[in-house]
């Protein structure tokens, strides 16, 4: 009963209750204030980690024309090969969700509720990529030294072709 005799009494005084009114609000603020920024922070870190996934494998692809200039220069007779990929896109990818449905009592969904799934390790979460569409190739120019012949100019155009699955036009071998 001691609480409520302070409680009472706090209410009588009106100085000490404008007192005790803006010190609540104050508090108020500060915990409002304190969860914006930790749900903020939840999201922006999902947020980057998704990012950070999707860099990597852009990296991957990216890295293909050094993958390209490697095998090239193993033919006997070709050395120093550039190659340039010119894409269409930039490729896209697309996360696993976890969906939670609420349905009501006649059977209905009412609400559906989706999150990106994330993968744990070491306390890093990295979303989980279901696909990663590569982007899609319009060209390739290869520039080398010892790529004087036609014929083999017109084999190594075929064969970047198959590889991206584009018409061996699209792709101009170069002597350096």
């Amino acid at each position: 009963m001691n609480y409520l005799e302070t409680l009472k009494n706090i209410t009588k005084d009106n100085k000490r209750k404008r007192e005790n009114l803006i010190l609540l609000l104050v508090l108020l603020v500060i915990l409002l204030i304190s969860i914006n920024y930790i749900f903020n922070s939840d999201k922006s870190a999902k947020e980057t980690n998704i990012e950070n996934t999707v860099k990597e494998e852009k990296e991957e692809v990216e890295s293909i024309d050094g993958k390209i200039s490697d095998v090239l220069s193993q033919i006997s007779g070709i050395s120093e090969v550039s190659v340039v990929i010119n894409y269409a896109n930039k490729g896209n990818s697309s996360v696993v969700y976890d969906t939670k449905e609420t349905i009501n009592d006649s059977g209905n969904v009412t609400s559906i509720e989706k999150n990106v799934a994330y993968n744990e390790k070491s306390g890093e979460k990295t979303a989980i990529i279901q696909m990663y569409n590569t982007p899609k190739v319009e060209g390739v120019i290869i520039v080398a030294k010892g790529v004087e012949s036609n014929d083999l100019k017109q084999k190594i155009a075929t064969a970047i072709g198959n590889l991206f699955g584009i018409a061996s036009y699209k792709v101009q071998v170069f002597e350096k």
